[in-house]
């Protein structure tokens, strides 16, 4: 075997190699969770597009992802995408941080006729303010997390046909240590730790460790890249010295999970992302009752009055009654003033009568 056959031998062994890692990284995350922490350009937003990319694929693992920095609309593959307005979340006065929730989401019935409609959902988050974002994604979760839980009891075997996949970005700019510790998010903390229990899982990403909520990230199996040396913890120089490894070097694309090291696929984009609003819009319109005109009412009405009240019943088959007859009558005299041909130019009393 020739040195060049055995470089080609060796690179595709660590590919196949790099690749398996991979899948088990994916689902390994589906099942209990992951939280993606590296610098900037390393590769966080590739390395969860893989990931999206690869359980879309999957018939029975619905992908819900939330975009606020729009990076998806313009660089992830093709996937139906609803955009949620700043004007679509409603925000109303609130005491103190004890109180209960301060927004409302607008137009909750087009959302959920958005999920119901689509497998997979990227929405767009044109809001800026965190607590807005949190807010959103705690509805749809908590939504969802209802649903599986409904399907569980209806299912003979307790089961959830469908895995569910959620993808939150920069979530420090959703998810705060001071936005999690209200009690607005109670609900939205326990689907987080029993989603194992509803097959839900949650990948998440920040470019530092202490920015997301510590409440939501000890619950996930971290996947390290390239840190800063501030950032790194005396638990991780542990992991470095256990490990033999270096975090603040670490190669782009390069993540160490769960005690191994592998590196995250290329990513091409295959398709565009397209915008869903006016199908969704046009969906919920059609399936609302039709609005009559003030014709039909007034028809409708006539004959309602027709049918419930015997004397205009009886007027009105009089009237039908009427109708025909002088119909009739009409047709006579046509077929008279026309003739049959056979009095044509004859007197009507002829002298033999």
């Amino acid at each position: 075997m020739t040195n060049e056959n055995q470089k080609t031998q060796e690179k595709e062994q660590s590919t196949i190699k790099d690749h398996d890692s991979f899948n088990n990284f994916v689902s390994e995350g589906l099942r209990i969770g992951s939280h993606i922490v590296a610098n900037k350009s390393h590769g966080k937003t590739r390395l969860m597009f893989s990931i999206a990319e690869q359980l879309m694929k999957e018939p029975n693992v619905r992908n819900i992802i939330f975009d606020g920095s729009e990076t998806r609309l313009y660089s992830f593959s093709r996937i139906p995408v609803f955009t949620i307005g700043e004007h679509d979340i409603l925000e109303t006065s609130r005491g103190n941080i004890q109180d209960l929730e301060r927004y409302s989401l607008k137009n909750a019935n087009l959302v959920k006729l958005a999920l119901e409609t689509h497998k997979d959902l990227l929405f767009r988050l044109k809001t800026r303010k965190p607590s807005k974002r949190g807010f959103f994604i705690r509805t749809v979760v908590n939504h969802l997390d209802q649903l599986q839980r409904d399907e569980k009891a209806r299912d003979p075997n307790h089961e959830n046909s469908k895995a569910l996949a959620f993808y939150i970005e920069e979530a420090q700019n959703a998810f705060s240590s001071r936005s999690t510790s209200s009690n607005e998010t109670e609900e939205f903390l326990t689907v987080f730790n029993e989603g194992r229990n509803q097959r839900i899982g949650f990948f998440t990403s920040s470019q530092r460790l202490t920015d997301f909520s510590k409440t939501i990230r000890s619950k996930q199996i971290q996947c390290l890249g390239k840190l800063s040396n501030e950032d790194i913890s005396p638990n991780l120089r542990r992991i470095e010295k256990t490990q033999n490894i270096d975090f603040s070097k670490m190669k782009p694309r390069t993540w160490f999970y769960e005690g191994a090291i592998f590196v995250s696929p290329e990513f091409k984009q295959q398709g565009k992302p397209y915008q869903v609003n006016q199908e969704i819009k046009q969906l919920w319109l059609n399936s609302l009752p039709k609005k009559k005109t003030l014709a039909e009412k007034i028809h409708e009405w006539l004959t309602v009055k027709k049918e419930t009240n015997p004397f205009l019943k009886k007027k009105c088959i009089q009237s039908q009654t009427l109708d025909e007859m002088e119909k009739e009558d009409e047709e006579d005299e046509k077929e008279d003033s026309q003739g049959d041909g056979l009095f044509m130019g004859d007197d009507l009393f002829p002298e033999e009568f």
